[in-house]
């Protein structure tokens, strides 16, 4: 049975990024995913109206996920032994942001190169990001042309401008004012 009421403790902790007394993050992020490995997290926050802060709630279960499989994983334990770690890292709500629904194997190299310090979390999410496939690409400026009913030119020059958009914060939160 889903208890709620610890639930809403644990979210409270991840909230105000700390951990109950007693418990190392790592301990803490797999309690968490198994209390709540139920139940539909993002629906629950949203009717609890405690949404400000679902990436960090959802990464947190994620990091629990991770956790939890990893120390029933040989083949992942053997990894992280070659990197160096003879046990799980501790892990922290900074390094969760690296976390995303792929396989164990992806979320692992992440973290490893945010442990050996030197590249942000952007930095790390973007180098490991998948190059599409020329028929992808293909594909995808035909939707977009279509969609927008643009010519090649015209394409070019918006997708040069999205890139812009995307660069500079202050830009796209004037382009978003602009647009409600």
């Amino acid at each position: 049975m889903v208890d709620f009421k610890k639930i809403d403790l644990m979210i409270d902790y991840i909230e105000e990024g700390t951990i109950p007394e007693g418990k190392s993050f790592n301990e803490f992020a797999i309690d968490f995913y198994l209390e709540t490995k139920t139940l539909t997290l993002s629906k629950y926050l949203r009717l609890k109206d405690r949404s400000s802060k679902l990436p960090k709630i959802m990464n947190t279960k994620k990091a629990g996920e991770v956790l939890f499989e990893t120390e029933k994983n040989d083949e992942m334990k053997s990894f992280l032994s070659r990197k160096g770690f003879k046990t799980l890292p501790e892990l922290n709500y900074t390094a969760v942001m690296l976390l995303r629904k792929v396989d164990l194997f992806a979320n692992w190299q992440k973290l490893v190169f945010f442990f050996e310090g030197g590249r942000t979390i952007q930095e790390i999410n973007s180098s490991l990001k998948k190059e599409l496939l020329p028929m992808e690409v293909e594909k995808l400026e035909r939707f977009i042309k279509e969609e927008l009913r643009l010519n090649d030119q015209e394409l070019n020059w918006f997708l040069g401008k999205m890139e812009k958009v995307e660069k500079d914060k202050a830009l796209y939160r004037a382009i978003r004012k602009l647009t409600k």
